[in-house]
This record gives structure tokens, C-alpha cells and sequence, in this order.
């Protein structure tokens, strides 16, 4: 029977540790919050799990614009769902207003697209723009979503190709050795369909897929080095780069505007599409894809998921328009100051906590590679913050992952402790890498970043204690040894 078999699956996963539950765990913003603000009977967690950055999704002004919003707009007032697809009844003037104002805010000059969800959105985009033949190169961490659309293209399995993890040097070994056997092709004489000069209407596309932000190492991309790399091996009017800013928008950049603008890149060729998401830092739901006007209307005549899903219901339009006014007043920017300060604090504790352990702990923890104090371009804690754009693109971001064999159980204590942040284990991270994923929020307060500190301190000193008394019963041992050998000569 088929329950049998998916239960034989799901038993399997289980043995494994891999088994994946739905959990409710009632949280607040921050200590100093009262504990009648979680619906709940649970004595609820302060919460260092979500993503909810900026603390927008939970800010008493973003709640009160909500409601004023709804209130003044007639159709917000009277219309919940919006009925149907964006190619049928489910289109309206507010999805083409807001569509309008958010792309101008991003800085794009072309075209924006609303999708329901970042994840339908980078399905869209990756199984329908690549041609099929054209070139994917991936980011290996890329988020799960970027990987299903790339199975769902056209583009053959063997011109899928990853890169490790934010390198450069291995994405221009990749270019190397597609230049060498023929696979690129470039420099030819006729002219692009794109409107360059000089690049080869029968070359390939290239496609370059990346995210701005790692959901699960809180790096950020080396976007820079990535496009300079591709354009050594690939005419600058081939390359076509997709920028998943899910976790660096309403973040990063003048008034959130994201990492490709605080680069300076919003306006570059080689930048084909960005995916701007609301469920994050902007406290809503849905997603906005940046792109050209030929692809937006390539995507409403060929994105399945966006022509057969219903568009995006009027409370979720209403909640994205709630956040974008503290967006573009620059009441975000100020949030985004005290989450990525309170990253730093959070950063420089468990630095500390890392120093002291001792050698053979078990429960040792410790940071990945780009927050580890003697990693090249850390030393962000020592600039000014007069500048937030440049300030912010040196600071951790708000995802600090404690890496530890023992996740699950260093989760366990801190959720005793009052505290919530959640275990990342196999399958969703490598085998090897498992992490407590902290999120760090403008909510936090100082105490709670020093709480959350102590309690992973007293996790490892616990496991330090049980190995110094091992230590001392096995040489009392060895004594007790020694005495009896000798008296035994006696």
C-alpha cells in the first residue's frame, strides 16, 4: 500500500536523525517585551529564528499603516482574495501601482513583475528565460528553489554546472575549461540581439546564478569578482546574472534597496534579473522580479507558475505597502543600524566563548569561515558608521550560524533557557556542517545578545567540567594504580 511505503521512507529518515517536524514555538521580539503579547499558554521564546530582520512584521507602526491603508482604499476594504491569475480576473490597478513604485525604488529602469513568493519566482525565472543552449553556472549553496526551476528548463543537464561555494578562482577554472573544448562561444562578429556591438549573435548565453546573502552562512556574495571573472571569458552582452536578494533586501543599500545597488550594479547589462523578496526583512509576503520589459512579458506568455496561480490577494498587498513606508522614510535604514550592531556584538561574544574553549571538547562550536577573526576582509567592528551603505556591507549579517556536531542538542538548551533558535542539520546543509541558524533582529535587545552569548558559554563549560572530571578520575586512577603495584612489592 502507498501509506506503507512513504512510511517506510519517513522510518527511514527518522533512523537517520533527518526526520523533519512541524513545530509551534510562541516567541516575542526581544525580553523586554510583555509575555501577553504571545497567543499562547507557553511561556513564549525571545526570538533569534526568524527572519523577520528589521522587526518590521512585528512593529506597531507597520500595523497601524496596514490598517489605515486598508481602511482608505476602497478595494482593499472590500475585496480579500484577488480571484483569480494575473492573466485573468486576478490583476488589478493596485498590482500594477505597486508593481510600478517598487521598481522605481529599487533603482531598475526597465521592469518589474510581482510573484506570490520568491520560490515561485526563481522557479519562473530559471525554467523559463535560459535557452536550451545556453550555459548555467550556479552557485553551489543557491537556494533550493533556483535548483528546481533549473530542472524544470530546457537547458540540458550538462550545461547545469555548479561552482563551489563563493569562488571566484573555481568559477574561472569552470570558464576555463568550457572556453578550452568549445563550449563558448564568443567574439564573433554580428551583432546581439540584446543591442551590443561586437558580440556574437550565435554565441551562448551564460547565466550566473548566486544570492546576495547565504540563507544558512549569512556570507555575502563576491558579486563583484563573479562579474569581473565572467566578462574575462564571456562578451559582456552573453552574460546573464540572477541575483537572489531575499536575505539583503530592505537590508542593504540606501533605504533597502539591496547589495546589487549598494554596488552600484542596478543598472549593469550583465545583471539580467533580481528577485526581491517581502517575507523577510520586509515583515509581508510575496516577491518582485527586476528585469528587462521583453523579459517581464516573456515571463507572463511562458512562467507556468505565475500564469496558473492566483495573484496575490489584497492583505498581502496592503502589508508590503505597510512596510514600504517605513522602507522610504528611512525608518528601516535606522532598524537595519541596530541589527547589524547587534550582529557585531553577537559576533565578538562567540569569539570569546571560541577562544576559551578547551582542546577535545566535545560540544565545541565554532563560526564559519568569513566571520573567523584572522579570515582576509573581516575587521568590519573597526570602521565609523558614517556611512550606512559602506558600514553595513562590513558587518556580519544578520545570519550567524554556530556551527556544532551537537546542534539539536545546544538548540534544546537554549530554547530552556528561554531563547529560540533553531537546529540545521543534513539534509539541508551538508553532512558535516550541521549549525544552530541565528537570526539576529533591530528588536533584540543588548541583554538578550549577552543572554544568548552565556547560554552558549554555559553549554560548552558544561561539557568542559564533565572532561576535566574524567581527566581526574582517570589519573586518580593512575594513582590508586601505582599505590597498589607498589604495595604489592612491599
Amino acid at each position: 500500500m502507498l501509506d506503507d511505503e512513504l512510511q517506510s521512507a519517513l522510518d527511514k529518515r527518522a533512523a537517520k536523525g533527518t526526520l523533519r517536524q512541524l513545530t509551534v514555538y510562541p516567541t516575542i521580539p526581544s525580553s523586554s517585551c510583555s509575555s501577553a503579547t504571545a497567543a499562547s499558554s507557553q511561556q513564549p521564546l525571545v526570538d533569534f529564528s526568524s527572519n523577520d530582520y528589521l522587526s518590521l512584521a512585528t512593529s506597531s507602526r507597520v500595523c497601524a499603516d496596514f490598517a489605515s491603508i486598508v481602511t482608505r482604499n476602497s478595494t482593499l476594504s472590500s475585496q480579500l482574495g484577488s480571484a483569480g491569475s494575473r492573466l485573468l480576473d486576478g490583476n488589478s490597478a493596485i498590482h500594477e501601482e505597486i508593481e510600478n513604485d517598487l521598481t522605481e525604488h529599487f533603482g531598475s529602469s526597465t521592469a518589474g513583475l510581482l510573484f506570490n513568493s520568491g520560490y515561485e519566482a526563481n522557479v519562473s525565472l530559471l525554467s523559463t528565460l535560459p535557452q536550451p543552449k545556453d550555459v548555467v553556472i550556479y552557485d553551489e549553496l543557491v537556494h533550493a528553489s533556483v535548483h528546481d526551476g533549473l530542472r524544470r528548463s530546457r537547458v540540458p543537464a550538462h550545461l547545469r554546472i555548479p561552482f563551489q561555494h563563493n569562488s571566484v578562482e573555481h568559477l574561472e577554472q569552470i570558464l576555463a575549461r568550457l572556453k578550452q573544448d568549445g563550449t563558448l562561444t564568443t567574439g564573433c562578429s554580428s551583432s546581439s540581439s540584446s543591442g551590443g556591438s561586437g558580440t556574437g549573435a550565435t554565441g551562448r548565453n551564460v547565466w550566473l546564478a548566486v544570492e546576495s546573502v547565504y540563507s544558512m552562512d549569512g556570507d555575502v556574495c563576491p558579486l563583484e569578482s563573479l562579474l569581473d571573472t565572467m566578462s574575462r571569458y564571456v562578451d559582456r552582452n552573453r552574460i546573464c546574472t540572477v541575483v537572489d536578494e531575499a536575505h539583503s533586501t530592505a537590508l542593504y543599500g540606501s533605504r533597502g534597496r539591496g547589495l546589487v545597488n549598494a554596488l552600484g550594479l542596478q543598472a549593469d547589462p550583465r545583471i539580467a534579473a533580481r528577485l526581491m523578496t517581502f517575507g523577510k526583512a520586509w515583515g509581508a509576503s510575496g516577491a518582485i522580479v527586476l528585469c528587462s520589459k521583453t523579459a517581464r512579458h516573456y515571463l507572463i506568455n511562458y512562467a507556468r507558475p505565475l500564469i496558473f496561480s492566483t495573484a496575490l490577494g489584497y492583505p498581502q498587498l496592503a502589508s508590503i505597502l505597510a512596510s514600504f513606508n517605513s522602507i522610504k522614510d528611512g525608518t528601516a535604514q535606522v532598524a537595519a543600524r541596530k541589527t547589524f550592531s547587534n550582529a557585531r556584538r553577537l559576533v565578538d561574544g562567540f569569539e570569546a566563548v571560541i577562544r576559551a574553549q578547551t582542546a577535545g571538547t566535545q560540544r565545541s562550536v565554532a563560526l564559519p569561515p568569513h566571520l573567523r577573526p584572522d579570515f582576509a576582509g573581516s575587521g568590519g567592528k573597526q570602521r565609523e558608521e558614517t556611512d550606512f551603505v559602506s558600514w553595513s556591507m562590513q558587518q556580519p549579517s544578520p545570519i550567524i550560524p554556530l556551527l556544532t556536531d551537537h546542534a539539536r542538542d545546544l538548540a534544546a538548551h537554549l530554547r530552556s533557557n528561554g531563547l529560540l533558535a533553531r537546529p540545521i542539520c543534513y539534509p539541508t546543509v551538508p553532512k558535516g556542517e550541521d549549525r544552530v541558524r541565528i537570526c539576529v533582529h533591530a528588536d533584540n535587545t543588548v541583554e538578550d545578545i549577552d543572554r544568548l552569548i552565556q547560554c552558549v558559554r554555559q553549554w560548552v563549560d558544561a561539557d568542559e567540567r564533565q572532561l576535566r572530571g574524567l581527566a581526574r578520575g582517570a589519573q586518580d586512577g593512575r594513582i590508586r594504580t601505582s599505590a597498589q603495584l607498589l604495595a604489592s612489592k612491599l
